[in-house]
């Protein structure tokens, strides 16, 4: 009779391990002697996460923060470029023969609206046409030439500065646009419209009272108005005086004699009112009349 007897396998390990209850339980209670054990293992327990417990980690990349910027220098304004200093840098452009900057310069000036007076105008097309001409942009330049010739039909090319074909090519076009009825060959050149300049009246009428500062400065109506209240209450005040001197000072009523005092009073404040209202009107005139006389002077010829 065979007795069955269990398998065992000698490699394998057969001692009993404990439950992982049993595990927790005592971390746990290690845990709770340390603490009981030592009171500045408190704060040091709390600030120390659990060895045996993993964090979950968040599997979602964080992005990478990109560096503080530096702080900007703050910019230094640029220097303000008149009309005339781009005229003049786009005059020297084609002097020495930049033909492509001087190109650029002068159409900015000339369009979309142009920036020079008559007299600039006509010569920066001409040299406007002139380097598209050298430039080898034939048709360009004929097209400046012909905004040239219809505000200046007596314009000419200076033989001396321009090659022969060119003045013969300039020459074509106006005998072209004569033809044509566009100018006429004894046609005078349009005269520039005068453009009246702003002006400051005299400063010295700005501190007459009786409104006189407000119609000097173009403000008839206000000036009007403090010329009627004055008027009025210096009559009124004169008047009260008067008529008090002439009585005798137990018979004066109290009334008037307020009155008359009021009355006067009043027209020194409303005069006073009136020639520092002139004078604040007349500086914020007389600063856009300078205004306009420095813009105008960048464009004279």
């Amino acid at each position: 009779m065979r007795v069955w007897t269990p398998r065992i396998d000698h490699g394998s390990d057969l001692s009993p391990r404990p439950r992982r209850g049993a595990r927790v339980a005592s971390r746990l209670l290690g845990a709770a002697l340390l603490l009981l054990a030592s009171p500045s293992a408190w704060a040091q327990a709390a600030a120390t996460p659990d060895a045996g417990v993993k964090a979950p980690s968040d599997k979602r990349a964080t992005p990478p923060t990109a560096p503080p910027a530096a702080a900007a220098k703050p910019a230094k304004a640029a220097p303000k470029v008149t009309s005339l200093s781009a005229y003049e840098d786009a005059v020297n452009a084609f002097k020495y023969q930049d033909f492509d900057n001087a190109i650029k310069r002068l159409r900015a000036l000339l369009y979309p609206r142009t920036q020079l007076n008559q007299t600039r105008e006509w010569r920066a097309r001409e040299y406007l046409g002139a380097a598209l001409w050298w430039h080898d942009e034939k048709q360009a330049a004929l097209d400046e030439f012909t905004a040239l010739l219809v505000r200046n039909p007596q314009a000419r090319l200076d033989p001396t500065f321009y090659p022969p074909q060119m003045i013969k090519d300039f020459a074509n076009l106006r005998s072209n646009l004569v033809r044509l009825g566009v100018i006429r060959a004894d046609q005078k050149p349009t005269p520039p419209k005068l453009r009246k300049l702003p002006t400051s009246p005299p400063r010295m009428l700005a501190w007459v009272p009786f409104g006189v500062g407000q119609i000097a400065n173009d403000e008839p109506l206000k000036g009007t108005a403090f010329m009627v209240a004055e008027v009025a209450l210096g009559a009124t005040s004169v008047l009260l005086w008067q008529r008090n001197s002439l009585d005798r000072a137990d018979e004066v009523a109290p009334t008037r004699q307020v009155l008359q005092v009021s009355t006067g009073v009043g027209f020194w404040l409303v005069a006073a009112w009136g020639v520092v209202d002139a004078v604040l009107e007349w500086r914020k005139l007389d600063a856009a009349a300078r205004r306009a006389q420095r813009k105008t002077a960048n464009t004279s010829p």
